[in-house]
């Protein structure tokens, strides 16, 4: 019998999730004129991956995607991690929240 998940299932939120993506939705995608499709070509990345930095807990976005994000956006992933944590340290942990 196939188990499937219930929609009223909670998911966990990772704190360090929701920050990374947080920072790249309000220092990157700023621009209101500016499509998620047209953000995923400017960042090699799907625009269903634009769509889910910009919700409001983030998602689990796998390392190579960031690594993609940062290669053209021109910027090292340790370089990108200093300013999540400079930005959002006192929030960032390595815990997660159900939601």
């Amino acid at each position: 019998m196939l188990m499937t998940k219930k929609s009223t299932d909670k998911s966990r939120v990772y704190s360090s999730d929701k920050y990374v993506c947080k920072y790249i939705s309000e220092e990157w995608l700023t621009s209101e004129d500016t499509s998620a499709r047209k953000y995923g070509k400017i960042y090699g990345v799907n625009y269903h991956i634009i769509e889910k930095i910009k919700q409001r807990n983030g998602y689990n976005m796998p390392l190579s995607t960031l690594s993609t994000i940062c290669f053209n956006r021109g910027i090292k992933l340790s370089d990108f991690f200093k300013l999540v944590e400079k930005k959002y340290g006192k929030f960032l942990n390595d815990g997660y929240e159900y939601k």
